[in-house]
């Protein structure tokens, strides 16, 4: 999987979140589903790692905080800031 793609499904992620989301919780909404998607599609989480925190300049400290979460995990992680945004 390309870098290009990868950060296009990130940035996709930022711009579509929903606006009451503080900037903090944006990012965890995009690394979430970042981490998810590109583990659902064979990428290595060294590299999935790697991208995030090099490429994209995430917070080191959430990429690790999600990086060896299963698919259940994220999915509740991106349910409570998404909920978090429409209970505000």
């Amino acid at each position: 999987m390309n870098k290009m793609f990868m950060s296009g499904y990130y940035q996709g992620v930022v711009e579509v979140a929903p606006a009451s989301l503080s900037a903090a919780k944006v990012e965890e909404l995009a690394v979430t589903m970042t981490i998810q998607h590109l583990r659902h599609a064979g990428v290595a989480i060294t590299t999935i790692h790697d991208f995030l925190v090099d490429d994209l300049r995430a917070d080191a400290r959430l990429v690790s905080r999600y990086i060896n979460c299963d698919a259940d995990q994220l999915e509740t992680a991106q349910a409570k800031t998404l909920a978090g945004a429409f209970n505000a």
